[in-house]
């Protein structure tokens, strides 16, 4: 646990101060995207114990720091198409060396995390003038639940939730997590409201509300689901990257199903009108 919160302590600044820095440098939220989307490529080859096999691990080490990067640029699809092409040509010239089942956990692993992660791109650009808010959110959503549940599941925590999946959660930990990450994500929002944009835009907390108990369910799913591609990879954690939480991917599986979550609830539901 005090390895957990020297990490949290010494990496929310430098998210903040990569928030700072966006407004000067657009393309900052690109880059540590597509950072952290080769990061989870990377630990996800290395579960499969890919590192060696340059027809696989390269591709898709090249596409997870893409398609982020594209984003911006519209060539989004492109990417995505490209990398859909290459891996099934591989599947079928290469049929003897690969079988499905590998060719499913590039898209299911290695395409879903990046995915995942490029959808924080799409949610900054939303509204660009409010971009770290729109992020903010989405990280308060995953990453405040979580604590909620690691330390509320700690203290309290009896009745296992998933014991074949992930055997140290527990029911009373998912309780305290929702509630922890819905008041995570209203107290950002009571932050930017009234410290940071001013009177100048109002923030639809009732929206906040809906949308982070929503996403924090996701948040939940995303953990348990990578849970269960490191349980069929027979590994522990992704990495040991970040002390006490593991690899990259250990931190972040619930932005993964988050970010597209947000993403579209903005689509239709937006959070911030103009006063």
């Amino acid at each position: 646990m005090k390895m957990r919160i020297i990490s949290a302590a010494v990496g929310i600044p430098l998210i903040l101060l990569t928030f700072a820095f966006h407004s000067v440098f657009p393309l900052c939220i690109n880059i540590l995207c597509a950072f952290a989307s080769l990061c989870c490529a990377i630990e996800l080859i290395n579960a499969k114990k890919w590192t060696k096999d340059l027809k696989l691990s390269v591709p898709c080490m090249l596409f997870a720091s893409l398609l982020p990067m594209s984003v911006t640029v519209r060539m989004f699809l492109t990417v995505l198409v490209f990398f859909i092409l290459y891996i099934f040509m591989l599947l079928v010239t290469r049929h003897g060396e690969y079988d499905f089942s590998d060719i499913s956990y590039i898209f299911t692993a290695i395409g879903l995390s990046a995915f995942g992660i490029s959808c924080v791109v799409f949610v900054s650009l939303k509204d660009e003038a409010k971009s770290c808010f729109y992020i903010t959110l989405c990280l308060a959503i995953a990453w405040i639940s979580d604590a909620g549940a690691y330390f509320v599941g700690s203290f309290l925590g009896k009745k296992k939730l998933c014991p074949e999946i992930s055997p140290k959660k527990t029911v009373e930990g998912a309780v305290g997590g929702v509630i922890i990450g819905v008041a995570g994500a209203l107290a950002d929002a009571l932050v930017f409201q009234y410290v940071i944009l001013g009177e100048t835009v109002k923030i639809n907390f009732v929206g906040v509300a809906v949308i982070s108990l929503i996403g924090v369910v996701f948040a939940m799913f995303g953990d348990l689901t990578f849970s269960i591609i490191k349980r069929s990879c027979k590994v522990k954690d992704y990495g040991n990257v970040i002390p006490g939480h593991g690899g990259i991917l250990d931190r972040c599986d619930s932005i993964i199903m988050t970010a597209p979550l947000l993403y579209i609830f903005l689509l239709y539901f937006p959070l911030i009108s103009l006063t």
